[in-house]
């Protein structure tokens, strides 16, 4: 993986689209919706996306979730499980508006959600404010290409096994609490 400058000279996206003509609209709109360069990989099924997104190192795949082979969202799985992959940015731009694969695409790891709109300046639009939030997140990794903690815990190292083994005394100082109250009732 390669390191970027803090100047962008280009985009280099994954666009996993098995329709010929969406994936061309979705092409030009790209082009429009950024000055830089953009550079587009098409996959045409999902194993195809997860070879590329491999060979390719893009800064964003745009995913669709009804492809050959598999699916988005396993395509999406796929991707945010493997520890290469799963720093891209995945948007998926689908014509799906229903709330459960939106759902699913989120919580399978997905950055964004975009249902593809009827007007090409809308996707353009879309598209334009979807650079902005990736470049906004690549600013973030800059340097390590990974987020890394900011904050330091008052916890120590130990402190998860200071605090089982505390609880754990507290149980037994419980048990053996009601041992003497159940001998002094008499009921034992």
């Amino acid at each position: 993986m390669t390191k970027r400058s803090h100047e962008r000279e280009n985009w280099r996206v994954l666009l996993a689209e098995d329709n010929d003509d969406h994936a061309l609209l979705i092409q030009m709109a790209l082009e429009r919706a950024t000055k830089i360069p953009v550079d587009v990989h098409r996959a045409r099924n999902g194993d195809e996306a997860i070879s590329l997104a491999s060979k390719v190192d893009p800064d964003l795949i745009l995913l669709d979730l009804k492809m050959p082979g598999r699916s988005g969202h396993e395509v999406l799985e796929a991707v945010k499980a493997d520890e290469e992959l799963r720093r891209i940015p995945v948007a998926v731009l689908t014509s799906s508006d229903r709330d459960e694969d939106m759902a699913r695409s989120y919580g399978l790891g997905g950055n964004h959600f975009i249902t593809k709109p009827e007007n090409p300046l809308e996707l353009e639009s879309k598209l334009r404010s979807l650079f902005k939030n990736v470049e906004e997140l690549s600013s973030i990794r800059r340097g390590t290409g990974r987020l890394d903690a900011t904050a330091v815990s008052a916890l120590g190292p130990g402190s998860l096994e200071a605090r089982q083994a505390m609880l754990w005394g507290i149980f037994a100082l419980v048990l053996v609490a009601l041992a003497v109250f159940a001998y002094a009732m008499g009921v034992m």
